[in-house]
């Protein structure tokens, strides 16, 4: 049985709702991670963890989108919105999802950095304002530890980690530096947020070789599972 809304007939969305009334949203954007890991990897990792969530639940998965705010934007390959489209696209989408029945969403976003945690929980607190329907909102990493840390950084450690447990075959170690150059866009693009990206070199705390592992990635993305399919349990009681 499918979990993916766009491989699903109407009756069978349908028939999925009513059993349990929990949609999945997951977006990322395309954006630098340095030379190893592909430039989606922000949408890929937060889509095999919803892949996973929804395999374990029985959530409804929706498509993957490819939006978010301000990222490392000077650095080549990055695409980001406006704010104000972000939040507007989200809302419209928890329109629909409202209007077809869920009553639990989880909103997660695998992008990071504040404006883009600040964007996502205001479009949910927003919508949830006015409405009956639950929205957990949040990037995978938010209420869960690994080893004593949180599994949060840019293409570092538990990114490369999760990439290797996720999406073996799109990991390149073989390019991997400790240090490298930063490549910046072509000309540099504009930016309303007043924020820079690091220019120049850019280094790693950490040599990933040594760090790095699809066994951590695994317990990463387990303790992300477990936090999420809890958080999911305590909405629905609460709907």
């Amino acid at each position: 049985m499918t979990h993916k809304a766009e491989e699903m007939t109407p009756s069978e969305l349908r028939a999925a709702l009513e059993r349990y009334p929990v949609v999945i949203l997951a977006t990322g954007i395309l954006e630098w991670h340095a030379d190893h890991l592909p430039l989606g990897l922000d949408a890929l990792k937060i889509r095999g963890i919803a892949e996973r969530l929804a395999e374990r639940t029985g959530a409804v998965l929706l498509p993957q989108q490819w939006l978010g705010v301000v990222g490392y934007d000077e650095m080549f390959g990055t695409i980001t919105f406006s704010k104000e489209t972000v939040k507007r696209v989200f809302k419209e989408f928890f329109v629909n999802l409202d209007l077809m029945g869920a009553k639990v969403i989880v909103f997660l976003t695998g992008h990071y950095g504040p404006y883009q945690v600040e964007t996502v929980k205001e479009a949910a607190a927003e919508y949830e304002a006015a409405r009956d329907v639950r929205i957990i909102a949040q990037p995978e990493y938010e209420g869960v530890t690994v080893d004593g840390r949180e599994p949060c950084d840019h293409a570092g450690t538990f990114e490369t980690s999760m990439a290797m447990a996720l999406f073996p075959e799109l990991v390149r170690m073989e390019e991997y530096t400790q240090e490298l150059e930063i490549p910046t866009q072509h000309p540099p693009r504009p930016n309303p947020w007043g924020y820079e990206s690091p220019r120049g070199t850019w280094r790693f705390p950490e040599d990933l070789r040594e760090t790095a592992g699809a066994e951590l990635g695994e317990r990463a993305v387990q303790a992300i599972l477990d936090h999420l399919a809890a958080r999911i349990e305590e909405e629905l009681h609460r709907v």
